[in-house]
């Protein structure tokens, strides 16, 4: 009598495989950046996708108020990668576009991160350049900024120095704002795109688990197919707006003159 080796099975368990990832690879290893919007309808434009949905939340929240109490207006921007230009010339030009600040007071920040750079930079308008002086911005970015992006932990970091830099401006304008300890004090995230995958690894193994319990109580009988479950993909899209129906942005028309601090992790 001659065994029948379950093809099917082997079939099924490699197909699975290259569906998981199908869903992880493109997202996590070759992302690309999606073009940048002509005015952002947010304070945090998360092209680049690394900041998680509550953190981004929260700096939204912080921004808004920061602008209502202060009128300053600050501005997050991660992408992928430049791509051409060095991160100076980008974020100045990009200032300029979306024009953070109000006309008056130049009073607006861009806070710019290159994630497959691995660079960051801090644009600063005139109205801002004596509370936010270079050699300030630059301790933070090495101090508070670095640490985190160093293991991969891009939205605490970005919330930790986010809420230096509005206490900062806060202070200046003589208002206090709530939020900012919240933001400084965030708890270390792991990385997205890890925990991601082993997500996925972990879906693939059950449901190889429970085909095979099924596969052994028929004993071979019948030619029971792929039964095709849901697969699960981790969200797309780029959602470069308000997260959680926060209001929008406009920009007052500040002006920049290439003040601020530029560094890497």
């Amino acid at each position: 009598m001659s065994m029948r080796w379950p093809t099917n099975r082997i079939f099924n368990g490699f197909f699975l495989l290259l569906l998981v990832l199908a869903a992880v690879v493109p997202q996590t290893v070759i992302a690309v950046t999606p073009p940048l919007p002509e005015n952002p309808s947010g304070h945090v434009v998360d092209l680049a996708e690394v900041i998680p949905t509550g953190q981004q939340q929260d700096i939204e929240r912080l921004l808004t108020t920061l602008e209502q109490k202060t009128t300053a207006q600050m501005v997050i921007l991660t992408i992928e990668s430049l791509d051409g230009p060095d991160i100076d010339s980008f974020s100045l030009q990009t200032a300029e576009k979306w024009k953070i600040g109000q006309k008056k007071k130049d009073n607006g920040l861009l806070f710019v991160v290159a994630v497959r750079d691995r660079k960051y930079r801090f644009e600063v308008g005139y109205g801002l350049e004596s509370v936010l002086p270079d050699s300030l911005l630059g301790t933070l970015g090495r101090q508070v900024l670095v640490p985190y992006f160093r293991q991969g932990q891009y939205g605490s970091g970005i919330s930790a120095v986010t809420g230096e830099i509005v206490r900062i401006i806060a202070r200046h304008y003589g208002v206090t704002l709530a939020g900012t300890e919240h933001l400084t004090g965030v708890r270390k995230q792991r990385n997205q795109g890890l925990s991601g995958l082993v997500f996925f690894l972990f879906l693939l193994v059950f449901l190889l688990v429970i085909y095979s319990r099924s596969f052994n109580e028929r004993h071979g009988g019948g030619r029971g197919g792929y039964g095709g479950g849901t697969i699960i993909y981790p969200g797309g899209g780029w959602g470069g707006g308000s997260p959680g129906g926060f209001g929008g942005f406009s920009g007052g028309g500040g002006g920049f003159g290439g003040g601020g601090a530029s560094g890497g992790w």
